[in-house]
């Protein structure tokens, strides 16, 4: 790739503010920077790059830093600001606190006490003329507005100091700061004076020609066209102006004489300035104030301004503290009045009409005719200038002298434009005057408030013309303007500068008015402006500090001949002229966030460091060293060699760092740098060689949309394979037992005493059950236990004979008793799976022959329901009544017969004759029957049998869930029935052994994954070498299957499981109004909106820009609130002087969620009795975890359960009381966790890049489904909802031998196989019971019927899932596959801790030991590699941590090795730490740990929660959000190092949100937009994005200008250095216990509180919203980036806004977050 092919944005330089610190770290310098581009961040990195030595004492040579200023305000804004950004301590002096008074005691405790002083200059040179300290113990000095140091200023005066200090003394560095480099009118001989400044401040002047947003007003004056417009001057003055002046001369006569007591001193807040005690002076000042708004614009504006200031007299009225004050204000307020109505009486002469209110006077006509010539001017500019343009197109500033004039001139355009039908809907006012005062009182919080609004509404355009008092030229940024007037005369140099600076856009106007009399001065003052501008700027040329990079086409010129190209031993060839350009695209391969990319610090070394390095030789050479960012692999500065000049110098030095990089392996042998995807490769062999077997590449990325099923065999367990029992063999009988375990009772009764009866049946097998866990069915009476019996009794079957009738029988229960046998099933005597035999056991006498054999010879063969006519029935005898007990019968007539139904009761006193019961009392049974029935029965033969009472027995078949509420079967159970035995049909079959049968279904599936998960869990003991522990051993007892009752389970209505849909919210009928447009939402919601102390309904109206419609209530208020609070103002005053002596890291204390603490009222009850037998266990502290202490050692590990098996075994598919969700969270974090530790252990060198990527692909679905299929766990699994009648084959049953036989021998035909076809094999009794094949003529008949399934319309239907249960396979999705080894990874780790967790990694081999390193030592991972650390010293390290005592106490950790602190807090943006590198690395295994612990946390001790609000809570304690506000809670921002300009702002702007939200982790916070994630190679966790091109794209915004570092609200920097710091506590103290205590104390108010109710995340929040109805559109992929749109309603508008990331659930996420913002305004 040759230079020129490089687009120029590839070489990005490093931002200027950089570059001005770069600088002053080396020498003295003024810093001239416009307005409003950021001099207060240049000091402050100065500060940080100062502040090596300041934690020590001045005795033991520690350094102080001084920042001066010319006013108190500045001052405090300064001092704020230091505060806020650095973690340094800092001391604000001025000299209204009294400082001039302090003793000497009480400043050398403000000197050990602080690390920067602020303070007003006079101070501060009191200070060291005063000798309370020495220059020497200074580092830096910052002076701010430096361009005042002239004459005897203390700013020069301080300067001077420097001459008297010994020769041998160090001296501070000195920094001015200045945006202005003149004072006033001082523009002659401009040169003299700069030079002159830079003498005194010995430093040259440095600007930079490129700050970000304006350009540098002084190098490069705004071009705008300049024109003035002249106005004649007034030459006659109205009778009325001469009469107004009188009425006023005369009232200030009568205020002299008024007599108002001595007024006491009041001072204001921070003990400003005193507050005007001048009360008649005060409110002179407001008369000639005025006086001249009349003179100068006229009557008209008068009759405003008289306005507003009788509501300052109101309000001042309303604070007046004596009675004689009241008076005094009252009679302003009368001469106001008079005033007011003087003028509109004037203003009304020119209104026809006498009754026309006093808007009447508001006309065009009215309001030219009672103005000045100069405002005539005006107006008429502003017609002829705007009429009809386009508001959006108008951005216009109007400067004026004094606040009142642009209160009055605002007040005037709202009328004039009013009454101007042109302008009405074009322009829209707006206006901005300073602060009147430096107190902090709330007029003046408010003011600001109304300020800032109106500022932030000129620069959203919805107002275009904003009229200010010269306050604007100062420190307010208003975006380019394109018509900048100004109304009245420039005083100053810099007024003009900074006006016309305003006129930024390109055809911008800039106009001047001027009376004709005034204009020729005006001119040639204006000349003059420009000639000094000139000369500044010529003066500035050699000033700026230019980019330290050339350009590309100076690269361009050939470096063959100077530096030989360098060749690898592949033969490709580096290129010098390209190395530049290299080493910028490496760096940008490089990690970082959303705040910039990371450069090659480039740098010029000076004469002493060329001499030092070179010798003489390089004396008059240029020599270049490089650093590159910390994240990369090469630490070393690299020199170039000695150069002709710069450029080369720059070039060779590139050169030699891409020789090192390539020898470092971090660029490719094509020397490009090397891509995750190109790491991932090269170690696909070691990690991911399986994935080849699977025909899958690791590096690419999947692209399939649907679900991906895989086939499984399904595993029939050990024990029952093979086991049917043979002639002459020992067998084993195993009982099963069912217990009741509901209440006896009325509805029960019958199902309690039949369960509860001795005669039961068993599995009669060859082989020997383990013993298995007890478990719960559920039934509509209520919960019942199964148990196999521990120990069998042993058969030996002596004839083949016996044998039949048993097998006969087990086919009789299966096909007659539950009726589950298929038209295709056979019994296969041969088969070898699940073979095993369901017996009858015998009872009583007969116990000793152990099968119940006169039952099993009874049914050998099963009549089919008879319908007797009444002649059979007169013919037979008549029923028995011992018969009927207890048996099973069914009504024959009315299509009943497939009823069964369960003798209760046979009464023996009734007769068909007897009267009913209850409902038909006037009826007999025989007439109720007879009324009913009596065409299918013809008639009742036997008048005088006896009745029985019967229950219907259930249909259902699947008892696993127990049913909530009352269901329509459960009625039925309820209903008695009373029925005539001569119209039953009696099975004469034993009522409570068939009962019992009905469970069986569900009892043989369980024990089926129940013998699975035994198996499992002995495998696991084995492996792990536990399997000889007591709890694991022989004497293992499996505790009973435990039932996770917070999951939600649906029934049919006959109770059987049903697979959960969605549930749907209901919907609210009424859709919002439909609206014509859709609004797109760009504008970004400012995070101060929400930074006051009070609720915006609470603010009074902004009288100031209302005047003519306040209303007299409203004035009080406005009183009542700006004065209201007086007895704030002194608590404020208080909290002033608390804020300054408190330092900036005091945490928040107490519950921040005010909730009553419950952990008080738990520890007064009595400890609860112990449970039986066990000792009373001691109460654990509430941040226990169980893992970590089974981790420790084997004596606290517990056995590994069999039930706990079977529920990682269980999907929620299959529909049972447990699934394998919850243990799914524990494995998955757990496998997170190991695979951090273990990649960052293999690879210490790699960048957090690289290790995120390989780790996502090492922990993605489709690595784990490759793991675990190499083992036979997925035919273990259970996966579908239990059907009996539909899906199940009964054990000893199969298809006919020969056509199961297709699926192995001939799978071509197998493949058209429909379940119709085998519905059609009619099978003979003989082919299904005794042979188990089907004959020769039915294969082929059934052979046709499926090849004509390819002409029919089955053609290409997928029969596989319907099939599957009866050739024995399963269909699993893969992310089932993947969610089973994590639970079961979670089942050992919870069991058995992490070190086992571990080795279990190599079981599955999803990690791989190194020699002499097992897996198990993971947790003392040695962290080596060139990112993690060298050995710095103490002292160095801690020469970057300032203040660290600090920081620890508020973490409550001190560190061992504050190494590892340092590291944790350094930013990728941080040049100068080269001891350790940034944090990413540690961010990447902190993350890891964070999320382990938490989960465990809550796994243990969120029982009651669902799995899915498990994962809601988890994700909602560690998001992005959240980590953040921790993180500024506990004030770890102020000691992150960074130096990113953005990145600064973006986290100030955050911290100040969280202060309104009190520093928790609110609604608001959580919807503010976070920083995308760095994207991984291939996230297949969620579905895979797919590209969708559209043509949709109409009106998107794009990408650059709308989403990166602007559409932060929660910058990313502040999670990872959370999380870096977790690391670096675990990597300290190397003790996961004291890592979790660390984290808990960290988190408690969020653990707390979100356990008690789960935040729920945006996007179902925003679906959840009453009346949003929000529509996500499908991801559109632009250059990696993912963008999701979201429309939505909102106060009855359609809206749509953009959400972007890094995949399609983070774009989606952040459109959410988006819309919830919007509609967050809207609902308040």
């Amino acid at each position: 790739m040759s230079a020129q092919d490089v687009p120029v944005d590839e070489l990005k330089p490093r931002s200027y503010q950089l570059r001005l610190v770069d600088h002053i770290t080396k020498q003295n310098g003024i810093i001239y920077l416009p307005t409003g581009s950021g001099k207060t961040y240049v000091a402050i990195l100065a500060l940080k790059r100062f502040s090596q030595h300041m934690d020590k004492t001045i005795e033991e040579g520690g350094k102080r830093a001084l920042f001066m200023c010319n006013t108190v305000e500045l001052a405090r804004q300064q001092a704020e600001a230091v505060k806020r950004h650095t973690n340094l301590k800092v001391g604000f002096y001025v000299g209204e606190q009294g400082v001039d008074d302090w003793p000497r005691g009480k400043w050398e405790t403000e000197i050990r006490d602080k690390q920067v002083m602020v303070g007003t200059a006079q101070v501060m040179l009191d200070l060291f003329t005063q000798r309370y300290m020495e220059l020497s113990s200074v580092s830096i000095v910052i002076i701010d507005e430096c361009h005042h140091g002239t004459g005897h200023h203390p700013f020069h005066e301080f300067m001077r100091l420097f001459l008297v200090v010994g020769t041998h003394m160090s001296l501070p560095r000195v920094v001015g700061l200045t945006g202005v480099l003149i004072k006033g009118n001082e523009t002659k001989n401009v040169a003299k004076r700069l030079k002159d400044l830079e003498t005194t401040y010995r430093g040259n002047i440095i600007t930079v020609s490129d700050t970000h947003e304006q350009e540098n007003v002084m190098l490069y004056s705004t071009k705008p066209r300049e024109y003035m417009v002249q106005y004649p001057a007034q030459d006659q003055t109205y009778s009325l102006v001469a009469h107004l002046d009188k009425m006023i001369l005369d009232f200030y006569l009568v205020l002299d004489q008024m007599d108002i007591g001595v007024q006491p001193k009041r001072r204001s807040k921070g003990l400003m300035a005193h507050k005007d005690p001048h009360k008649k002076s005060a409110i002179k000042t407001l008369f000639n104030d005025f006086k001249f708004q009349m003179e100068e614009y006229g009557v008209y504006a008068a009759s405003i301004a008289i306005v507003s200031l009788s509501v300052d007299f109101e309000v001042k009225k309303r604070q007046a503290e004596t009675i004689s004050l009241k008076s005094m204000y009252r009679s302003a307020i009368t001469l106001c009045d008079q005033i007011r109505h003087v003028l509109v009486k004037k203003l009304r002469d020119l209104v026809d009409d006498e009754d026309d209110k006093d808007e009447a006077v508001n006309t065009e006509e009215v309001i030219m005719n009672f103005s000045t010539p100069k405002v005539q001017r005006f107006l008429h500019y502003l017609k002829g200038t705007f009429a009809g343009k386009k508001p959006k197109d108008i951005c216009c500033l109007v400067f004026v002298e004094r606040r009142y004039t642009a209160k009055c001139i605002f007040g005037l355009l709202m009328h004039f434009i009013e009454a101007t039908p042109e302008l009405r809907n074009v322009l829209v006012p707006q206006f901005m005057v300073g602060r009147n005062s430096i107190s902090h009182d709330f007029e003046n919080i408010l003011e600001s408030k109304f300020q800032k609004s109106a500022i932030q509404q000129f620069r959203d355009g919805e107002a275009n013309l904003m009229v200010c008092s010269s306050v604007l030229e100062e420190g307010i940024d208003v975006q380019a303007c394109n018509y900048v007037l100004i109304l009245d005369s420039l005083k100053t140099f810099n007024m003009y500068v900074q006006t016309k600076g305003r006129a930024r856009s390109k055809d911008a106007v800039f106009i001047i008015f001027s009376s004709v009399s005034n204009a020729e001065e005006v001119s040639k003052q204006i000349a003059q402006y420009r000639q000094a501008h000139s000369d500044i700027a010529d003066y500035l040329k050699s000033r700026v500090l230019d980019r330290a990079l050339p350009l590309a086409n100076e690269i361009n010129e050939h470096f063959q001949d100077i530096i030989p190209p360098f060749i690898n031993e592949h033969g490709a060839v580096l290129l010098a002229s390209n190395a530049l350009i290299l080493l910028h695209r490496y760096c940008q391969s490089l990690p970082s966030d959303a705040f910039g990319f990371v450069v090659p610090w480039i740098d010029l070394l000076d004469q002493n460091e060329r001499l030092q390095r070179f010798g003489k030789s390089a004396e008059f050479k240029q020599v270049v060293s490089i650093v590159l960012p910390l994240t990369s692999t090469l630490k070393d500065t690299i020199y170039s060699d000695p150069m002709v000049c710069t450029k080369s110098a720059k070039v060779s030095a590139a050169f030699k760092a891409c020789k090192q990089l390539y020898l470092l392996g971090e660029l490719s042998e094509k020397f490009l740098p090397i891509t995750a995807t190109e790491r991932v490769a090269a170690i696909a062999d070691v990690h991911f060689e399986t994935w080849k077997k699977y025909g899958d590449d690791v590096t690419k990325s999947r692209q399939e949309k649907e679900i991906k099923l895989r086939t499984y065999k399904t595993g029939c367990p050990e024990e029952f394979l093979d086991a049917m029992p043979r002639v002459g063999e020992v067998c084993y009988a195993y009982e099963i037992i069912l217990e009741p375990h509901f209440e006896r009772n009325d509805y029960s009764e019958h199902f309690y005493d039949n369960l509860q009866t001795p005669r039961n049946y068993a599995l009669l097998l060859r082989k020997k059950l383990p013993r298995l866990a007890e478990m719960p069915l559920f039934c509509n009476q209520g919960k019942l236990h199964v148990r196999v019996a521990a120990e069998p009794r042993e058969v030996v079957l002596d004839s083949d004979i016996k044998l039949k009738q048993l097998q006969q029988f087990h086919v009789a229960i299966f096909r007659n008793i539950l009726r589950i046998w298929q038209p295709f099933f056979v019994f296969d005597r041969l088969s070898r799976e699940n073979s095993y035999l369901v017996v009858p056991l015998a009872v009583g006498e007969a116990q000793a022959g152990v099968i119940d054999w006169p039952l099993v010879t009874k049914f050998q063969t099963w009549q089919p329901v008879q319908k007797p006519s009444v002649q059979q029935r007169k013919e037979a005898p008549p029923p028995r009544p011992e018969d009927f007990e207890g048996t099973i019968v069914t009504q024959w007539y009315s299509n009943y017969e497939e009823k069964r139904m369960l003798v209760t009761k046979v009464h023996r006193n009734l007769t068909p004759f007897s009267f009913m019961e209850k409902n038909h009392q006037d009826k007999t049974y025989y007439d109720f029957t007879m009324s009913k029935y009596s065409n299918h029965i013809g008639d009742v033969v036997h008048r005088d049998q006896f009745l029985i009472e019967v229950r219907d027995l259930t249909e259902q078949l699947n008892f696993y869930v127990q049913q909530r509420g009352k269901s329509s079967a459960q009625s039925k159970a309820r209903a008695k029935v009373v029925l005539i035995p001569e119209l039953t049909y009696n099975f004469s079959f034993p009522g409570d052994f068939w009962l019992k049968v009905l469970f069986l279904p569900s009892i043989l599936r369980r024990l089926n994954f129940l013998l699975h998960a035994e198996a499992l869990r002995k495998r696991f003991n084995t492996y792990l070498g536990l399997q000889h522990l007591p709890i694991n051993g022989v004497d293992y007892k499996p505790l009973p299957v435990e039932i996770d009752w917070s999951l939600k389970r649906n029934v049919d209505p006959f109770g059987n499981a049903v697979a959960d849909e969605e549930f749907e919210e209901p919907r609210s009928v009424l859709e919002p109004m439909p609206t014509k447009v859709i609004e797109t939402a760009m504008e970004k919601l400012e995070i101060s909106d929400m930074e006051n102390k009070w609720q915006d309904y609470m603010e009074p109206v902004d009288i100031s820009r209302k005047l003519l419609s306040a209303y007299p209530v409203e004035l009080s208020y406005y009183y009542q609130f700006c004065s209201g609070f007086v007895k704030r103002l002194d608590q404020m005053e208080y909290a002033d002087k608390e804020f300054w002596t408190e330092n900036q890291f005091k945490i928040p204390s107490g519950s921040i969620y005010d909730v009553r603490n419950t952990d008080m009222m738990r520890e007064n009850l009595p400890a609860l009795m112990p449970a039986s037998g066990s000792k009373a266990q001691a109460p654990q502290e509430e941040s226990y975890l169980s893992v970590l202490q089974r981790t420790v050692s084997n004596e606290h590990i517990t056995a590994a359960e069999q039930s706990e098996f079977l529920a990682a075994i269980t999907t929620s598919g299959s529909v049972d009381v447990f699934d394998m969700e919850r243990l799914e969270l524990l494995g998955d974090s757990f496998l997170k966790m190991s695979g951090s530790l273990y990649l960052a252990h293999k690879y210490p060198s790699w960048n957090e890049g690289t290790l995120t990527q390989v780790k996502s692909k090492l922990v993605s679905n489709r690595n784990l489904l490759y793991c675990l299929s190499e083992t036979d766990i997925p035919t273990k699994i259970s996966s579908s909802l239990f059907t009996p009648k539909y899906t199940w084959v009964p054990p000893g049953f199969s298809l006919p031998r020969n056509v199961l036989a297709l699926w192995k021998e001939n799978p071509d035909v197998a493949k058209l196989v429909g379940p119709h076809n085998l519905r059609d094999l009619a099978l003979s009794e003989e082919e299904s019971l005794i042979t188990g094949t089907c004959s020769e003529a039915t294969l082929n008949t059934f052979l046709d019927g499926c090849r004509r399934n390819r002409s029919s319309h089955h053609a290409d239907t997928d029969f596989s899932a319907e099939l599957n249960f009866c050739i024995g396979q399963a269909n699993i999705s893969d992310k089932v596959i993947a969610d089973t080894l994590e639970a079961l990874l979670g089942v050992v780790v919870k069991n058995y801790g992490l070190t086992h967790g571990f080795k279990m990694l190599e079981y599955f081999g999803i990690c791989k030991s190194d020699i002499n390193k097992p897996l198990a030592q993971l947790l003392d991972l040695e962290l080596g590699g060139a990112n993690m650390r060298t050995n710095g010293s103490t002292s160095d390290i801690d020469s970057f941590l300032i203040n660290h005592a600090n920081l620890e106490e508020n973490l409550g950790y001190t560190f061992k090795d504050r190494g590892y602190l340092l590291q944790a807090l350094t930013h990728p943006s941080y040049p100068t730490n080269r001891i350790t590198g940034c944090y990413q690395q540690l961010e990447f295994i902190g993350d890891a740990i964070l999320d382990f612990l938490i989960s465990a946390y809550i796994f243990e001790h969120n029982t009651k929660m669902t799995p899915g609000e498990l994962t809601d809570l988890r994700s909602a304690l560690v998001n992005n959000t959240t980590l953040a506000c921790i993180c500024v809670r506990h004030k770890i921002h102020l000691f992150i190092l960074a130096e990113n300009a953005l990145l600064s702002e973006s986290i100030a702007s955050f911290v100040q949100f969280q202060e309104t939200q009190h520093h928790r982790v609110t609604n608001q916070v959580r919807i503010l937009l976070e920083e995308t994630e760095p994207t991984a190679l291939d996230i297949d966790d969620g579905e895979p994005d797919e590209a969708t091109e559209s043509e949709e794209n109409i009106g998107v915004p794009t990408k650059g200008d709308y989403n990166m570092s602007q559409n932060v609200d929660v910058p990313k920097a502040l999670g990872d250095v959370l999380e870096a710091l977790i690391a670096a506590v675990y990597l300290d103290c190397r003790n996961l216990h004291r890592t979790w205590q660390f984290i808990y104390n960290l988190f408690k108010p969020e653990l707390k509180e979100f356990a008690r109710n789960v935040p729920i995340n945006p996007i179902r929040q925003l679906n959840e919203h009453k009346r949003a109805s929000p529509i996500f559109s499908a991801p559109i992929i632009d250059q990696g980036k993912v963008m999701v749109r979201c429309q939505f309603t909102c106060m009855e508008k359609t809206i749509m806004v953009y959400g972007f990331g890094n995949n399609k659930n983070q774009a989606k996420l952040a459109a959410a977050k988006h819309a919830l913002q919007k509609l967050a305004k809207c609902d308040a």
